[in-house]
């Protein structure tokens, strides 16, 4: 069932349907809102748009990291997997 929840971003109000908890959506809306004010809050004066797309690539690169970061887990898990392969492999050859 779709909820509707309302978040400010911006200072605007909007009201999003989603199969998300409440609460879920507050939490990604607070950070799309913090990223974008990060973007604009500098001395210079970006437009709405600007700063939306500007914040979009950042949380794009935060996602982008993640991903990174979880791959190089994977990779470490799996070889530390070939390593007890081999050395159980050793022992049963013995």
């Amino acid at each position: 069932m779709k909820n509707l929840v309302r978040v400010e971003i911006l200072g605007r109000e909007y009201v999003l349907k989603s199969d998300e908890e409440e609460g879920r959506i507050e939490k990604i809306a607070a950070y799309v809102n913090q990223k974008i004010r990060e973007v604009s809050g500098g001395p210079q004066t970006v437009s709405t748009l600007n700063a939306a797309i500007l914040a979009a690539l950042n949380i794009a690169d935060d996602y982008f990291k993640a991903l990174e970061e979880k791959g190089g887990h994977r990779q470490d898990y799996e070889g530390k997997a070939e390593h007890l392969i081999a050395m159980i492999d050793a022992r049963i050859q013995e």
